[in-house]
């Protein structure tokens, strides 16, 4: 049983109201029930506090509790990242036993916690190792040689090649490929001859990697995607890529070989990041940036080739404006042809 007294512990916030109250869930201000706690962003969502049902509601700092008086409130800076820590408390699990399904395949060879959960028809090669608290879903290949830590979640239909390693509390969503080989071919004169990829990939503690990912394993040395990163569905890192601590790569981003990511880097949607660049820490690309060189620290890019992000406003602007330069220009051609035929 859960109390509000203890999910404003929780989350650090100041319980206004009935701290005994229990709660059962969370859930959005219009869809909110009896027994839920919902959250208030900003003063655009009080229209819907009239048919409110919930218990109690999580507001912000700068919301002012007095127009709240009839709820059961909690007052924190970020009520977003509060909705973050208590919808963790209520995400229950759907596990119910650990250990390993008969209708799986495990190595004899390989290790695995006997807190891990492996469920029926994964595939675990040899001498991989499973860390405590793991869970393994259905239809998971992982290969020979794979180290996989504790909590560490891998949804249905992943595939992990062989000498993989990835950290603590990673999650690993459906369809996504680590450790496929880089793409990486020479030319002899008549055909391409394909270049062995002998490397590894390795994903740090607490990174999440979307759907339909891939990130290939390097020609030689390693693939590394540091602690924190959270990767959107279907991006593709190539071989020798690095990416540093808590970066965002949104969908649809491609990174070339050799490139090194800095850390805190925001890769908006659809970026394309050339082969042996460097980006700096702290770098924000907007959607569709086509970064062709290596970006300094702190920048804001936008564009294809990628510019400062107020030179592109300033292109953008110009380049609105060119069908009314055009007509013009032609009118002032057509001027001076005629004071050039009076001549």
């Amino acid at each position: 049983m859960i109390t509000l007294k203890d999910v404003a512990e929780r989350i650090h916030g100041d319980l206004i109201g009935n701290g005994l109250v229990v709660i059962s869930g969370i859930s959005g201000i219009k869809e909110a029930k009896e027994g839920d706690i919902t959250f208030i962003i900003d003063n655009s969502f009080k229209k819907y506090l009239k048919e409110c049902k919930a218990s109690a509601i999580i507001l912000g700092k700068d919301i002012n509790p007095d127009e709240f008086k009839e709820h059961n409130i909690i007052t924190t800076k970020n009520p977003v990242l509060a909705y973050a820590k208590v919808a963790e408390i209520f995400h229950s699990s759907s596990l119910k036993e650990k250990g390993i399904s008969p209708s799986a395949f495990v190595s004899e060879t390989s290790q695995i916690s006997d807190d891990a959960v492996i469920y029926p028809y994964a595939y675990i090669g040899k001498e991989s190792t499973i860390g405590e608290g793991a869970v393994i879903y259905p239809f998971v290949h992982i290969g020979d040689g794979v180290t996989i830590g504790k909590e560490t979640v891998i949804y249905p239909h992943a595939v992990i090649y062989d000498k993989v390693i990835i950290g603590k509390n990673v999650i690993i969503h459906s369809g996504t490929v680590l450790g496929s080989d880089g793409f990486g071919y020479i030319w002899d004169g008549e055909k391409h001859v394909k270049i062995p990829q002998i490397g590894v990939v390795e994903i740090e503690d607490n990174v999440e990697i979307g759907a339909n990912v891939t990130i290939d394993r390097a020609s030689l040395g390693k693939t590394l995607i540091k602690k924190g990163t959270k990767i959107d569905n279907l991006v593709q890192i190539a071989h020798n890529v690095t990416i540093g601590e808590n970066s965002i790569i949104v969908s649809q981003v491609g990174i070339a070989g050799s490139s090194t990511i800095g850390d805190n880097v925001v890769l908006a949607g659809q970026v394309g990041v050339r082969d042996h660049v460097t980006i700096g820490n702290n770098v924000k690309a907007a959607g569709g940036t086509g970064i062709t060189k290596s970006v300094p620290e702190n920048s804001l890019i936008s564009g294809n080739p990628h510019m400062p992000h107020k030179e592109w406003l300033r292109f953008q602007g110009h380049l609105k404006n060119l069908p009314k330069l055009n007509k013009r220009i032609k009118r002032i051609e057509k001027k001076l042809q005629m004071e050039g035929d009076n001549d």
